[in-house]
């Protein structure tokens, strides 16, 4: 019996963390205000009503009361439900001389400020097509997992921009296979900074081994990191609506220092 059980619950470790990693859904196992016992992707979507609240809704466009208990790494972008900014609505083109693939947090994803003004859209041009992987809450190793989704390997055309936010920031689950917001992990579990800083090295020397540095733009606003392992800092000066996120004029300088790296390494 005691082997049943102990079948059963590694049957579950597993499908909860295969549905995360190749879904990136959560599951829940408790009754939570207004949201159920189940699975709930990570895309959930940030609104404002009309009195200037924000609401937040699931892929399907139903209301989800309580969105503390979801991960919402995306916002609504302007009434799409596309599952985040991976595709620019300008710079597209998927035969353009460069392929650039920004990753990061919501620093990334851009919080709170339309497409066109982030810094991923900023770097694209005649001869450049972006695509903004930006995932709200996210730490470096969802990251490095997003990017390997789409690396090809073969490619010369691929050019990839890494965001590190707070470097404490990482996957991690509960007793219960319940994954928590990145960004909680610091308060909710106990891990030294040894732990936290291997982890980010693990991470950086990583995709830079099997990727290239060369290939690679490392950027941070975590000024706990060494400088020496980054090529550009996003330093903030303004903010976005909500006074919480960096705003268009901080995006416009980071492309434009993001641009210089480029010109001096690719073109």
């Amino acid at each position: 019996m005691v082997g049943i059980v102990s079948k059963k619950k590694i049957n579950r470790v597993h499908y909860n963390v295969d549905k995360f990693y190749d879904e990136n859904y959560r599951i829940t196992t408790k009754q939570m205000d207004g949201y159920p016992i189940g699975e709930h992707g990570m895309k959930l979507y940030q609104h404002k009503d009309d009195e200037g609240n924000f609401i937040y809704t699931n892929e399907q466009g139903e209301y989800v009361y309580n969105h503390q208990q979801a991960l919402n790494i995306y916002q609504n972008n302007f009434g799409k439900f596309l599952g985040g900014r991976q595709h620019d609505p300008k710079y597209n083109d998927e035969n353009a001389k460069y392929q650039i693939y920004t990753f990061g947090c919501s620093w990334t994803y851009g919080w709170d400020i339309p497409q066109n003004q982030t810094f991923t859209h900023l770097l694209g041009d005649e001869n450049t097509a972006v695509h903004n992987y930006g995932a709200g809450g996210t730490g470096l190793d969802f990251a490095v997992k997003t990017l390997s989704e789409v690396y090809i390997p073969e490619s010369r055309r691929q050019i990839f921009i890494i965001t590190v936010p707070h470097f404490f920031r990482r996957t991690w689950f509960n007793d219960d296979g319940v994954i928590y917001k990145a960004w909680e992990v610091k308060e909710k579990v106990s891990i030294n900074e040894h732990n936290n800083y291997y982890n980010f090295l693990h991470n950086y020397e990583l995709v830079n081994r099997f990727v290239g540095r060369d290939k690679i733009i490392w950027g941070t606003w975590d000024g706990d990191l060494p400088a020496e392992f980054f090529d550009v800092n996003f330093e903030v000066f303004d903010m976005a609506d909500d006074m919480l996120h960096p705003g268009p004029e901080s995006h416009k300088r980071y492309a434009e220092k993001i641009k210089n790296v480029l010109q001096d390494r690719f073109k």
